[in-house]
Parts: C-alpha cells; structure tokens; sequence
C-alpha cells in the first residue's frame, strides 16, 4: 500500500451519488454548509453555471468540470444570466436519482453527491477549500471522463443494483479526483507536500506503512539522508507541524477505524497503533476525539445500528 493509499484508508472515504440537477432560466439556489465530514461535489454534464464561495470567490463551471468542496464550505449555484434571488427548486422522480428542477429544460445538468470521509483527516485537512477538475483538459483517455460516463449511465435508468454500483463508482471517483488535483496543483506545504520531496517522502511514507514504529529523530533523519538538525527544520517547514505531531494524528485515525471496524480490546488496539500502555493511549485519543476509546466504540455502534 502506498502513501496515497494510505491516507485514503485513513480517511475511511465513502462516496454517494444523491440527485440530479436540471435547470433553466435565471435562478439561484443556496447550499448550507456541510456537517463536518462531509465533502459535497458538482459535476457538470452540460450547460454551464457560478458558484460563490465564502469569501465571494466566483468560480465559473462548464460541460466536463468535477467541483468538491472538501470542508463542506457553504457555497451558491447561479445561473449565467442575470442575477436572481435563490429559490428552491421542485423535485421530481427520475431514474435511479431524484430530480431537482428550475423550468422546464435542462440548460444545465448536474449529477450532486458527497464524500463522507472521518472527521478531522490528515488528507482532507491538506486539501484546498475546492478542487476544480476539468475532465475535459484531461482528455478523452483518461479514466475520470470514462467513470463519469458511467455514473450518467446508471443516474439515466433504474437498474437492479443501481445504488450499489453508484455508491461503489463514487468512491472510485474521488481517487481519480484526487490525482487530477496532484498531478495538475504541487503541493507547496503540508502533509501531501511531505510525498512530493524527495527526501522528506522516505521518512513520511515509513511513518505512514509502519505507525506503531517506535520512531526517532535519528532513524527518520536517516530514512530522509539528512542530519538531525536539518530533518526536523526541513519536515516541520514542508509539513507545517513536526513528525510527532503527524504520526500521532496516523495513530489515532488508525485507531478511530479499528474501533469501527474490528471487535479487538483496547489494550490490542492501543498496541496495534504504537502505544505500550493503554492508558497512555486513551489519554490521547480522548484529547483527540473528545470521547474515550470506549465511549467512542459504543457511539459508534449505535450510529450503525440505528
């Protein structure tokens, strides 16, 4: 598993495709912010439209264009006329998704979803406020353009298994948007920066393949070819914290999954993440989480269940 691969793991990403958005005319419609976890996304089938963000950005979409907004920022639809005060569209069945309409056409059409990611990810926290990929500029091979094909294909009928397939090709298409995004934006500082340098990326992709590793300065200066000095001044510049800090935050998101996911004690998992005493581990993890290790299985439990 790479760097990449294991920060999305991490995250424990799951994607849903929601609705369809077909609209005409002048309009204008609100999105509230997102709870926290949640990364709504845009894709624009046809047509065109503007989206305002907080601090009254204006980003222009067209035909090919995938927009996520990793924190959830509230943000406005607009269409490319004049200006109007925001509506609610009407809703209408359609397929495998719900249709949400202003007039009767389709100068514009949308396909909205979210990705549901662990609150607090080291991966989404490096991200920007939005992620603008054109599959379009990509060109006509890439995979993104093929998977969006995909997903109107299923969005366009009601087949057995529809949701199923839609859910499973949104998580596919957060990888592929996330590449995009690496590929086209270098990443200048923080913890996706750490995999860009070439030095810097040996000690981090080492924490993260190996996070219950009793690590030290000097094995991670050496992993990185540099002296002491120069690997902590150089790691906390790149990645805005220092690697205690960044390898905590891998253990506890390792341990917030296995609390999740697995049936295992807690003394398993405060060992499995790389804490020797239990207590110590709880300590940091209701620093972290707001909620003991314990209380935080059971809370998460009861979200399953209900």
């Amino acid at each position: 598993m790479n760097a990449i691969d294991t920060l999305i793991t991490l995250a424990d990403v799951r994607g849903s495709l929601d609705l369809r958005c077909q609209f005409q005319g002048d309009w204008a419609l609100d999105h509230p912010p997102e709870a926290p976890g949640t990364a709504p996304y845009h894709i624009v089938l046809a047509g065109e439209c503007h989206v305002e963000l907080p601090d009254r950005r204006d980003v222009k979409l067209v035909a090919g264009d995938i927009l996520v907004l990793p924190g959830g920022a509230a943000h406005a639809l607009r269409s490319p006329g004049k200006r109007v005060m925001p509506s609610v569209p009407r809703r209408e069945p359609g397929g495998l998704l719900e249709v949400k309409r202003f007039g009767d056409g389709a100068d514009l059409d949308l396909l909205c979803g979210s990705f549901h990611y662990q609150q607090g990810s080291m991966l989404f926290s490096a991200l920007p406020d939005h992620v603008l990929i054109s599959t379009h500029a990509l060109g006509t091979e890439h995979a993104l353009g093929a998977l969006v094909a995909l997903l109107r294909s299923e969005a366009d009928t009601d087949q057995a298994g529809g949701q199923y397939m839609v859910n499973a090709l949104t998580s596919a298409l957060f990888t592929l948007v996330l590449r995009a995004h690496l590929a086209q934006s270098p990443q200048g500082n923080g913890s996706l920066a750490l995999l860009s340098d070439r030095r810097l990326s040996r000690a981090w992709q080492a924490m993260l393949a190996n996070p219950a590793h009793q690590w030290t300065v000097e094995g991670l200066a050496e992993l990185a070819t540099m002296s002491r000095a120069t690997f902590m001044r150089t790691f906390s510049k790149v990645s805005g914290s220092s690697p205690w800090v960044l390898l905590t935050q891998v253990r506890m998101q390792m341990a917030f999954g296995l609390l999740s996911r697995s049936r295992s004690g807690l003394s398993d998992i405060a060992a499995e993440v790389g804490y020797q005493s239990q207590a110590a581990f709880a300590k940091v993890f209701k620093d972290t989480y707001g909620l003991a290790p314990g209380q935080m299985r059971r809370s998460l439990a009861s979200v399953k269940s209900g």
